[in-house]
């Protein structure tokens, strides 16, 4: 019993901790160890889109004042996983997500500036919200959209 009530408190101040990382602003979530700003809107659930339009998508995102989107790293997507909820295995503060592959690339800062630029987009990873795993891909094929920024 008392093994049973450890259990639970653990799960239970690992969730706290787990959301208290972010915070919702709208239909924007801001990680706060991160400093990164997520895309949380309906479009998250219904924009799927090869690689290059995925790019493209979030580029020309315009999502409340912010228009300095991009795709997010393998790293950074992960780091809105959430192995305690089942389908989509996404932290609960995120209110839309598909079950399925989202898109992730590559990226590394120019040297003069703070731009970001894909250096290898023929290496490309997938995270699938809906059992948690992640696949190398190549760039075929269609997969969800959510994009970041700074």
């Amino acid at each position: 019993m008392k093994n049973l009530l450890l259990l639970l408190v653990i799960f239970w101040t690992q969730n706290i901790l787990a959301q208290s990382k972010f915070i919702r602003e709208d239909n924007i979530i801001f990680d706060k160890e991160l400093k990164l700003y997520w895309q949380d809107n309906i479009d998250v659930t219904k924009t799927k889109l090869s690689l290059k339009d995925s790019q493209k998508y979030c580029n020309n995102l315009q999502l409340n004042t912010y228009k300095d989107w991009r795709l997010p790293t393998y790293e950074e997507l992960l780091s809105i996983s959430d192995y305690a909820v089942y389908k989509p295995k996404i932290n609960e503060i995120f209110e839309n997500s598909a079950s399925g592959h989202y898109w992730s690339i590559i990226y590394k800062r120019i040297a003069f500036g703070e731009e970001w630029r894909a250096i290898n987009d023929y290496y490309v990873q997938r995270i699938y919200f809906s059992d948690g795993y992640s696949y190398d891909n190549d760039r075929t094929g269609k997969a969800y959209v959510r994009c970041v920024r700074e």
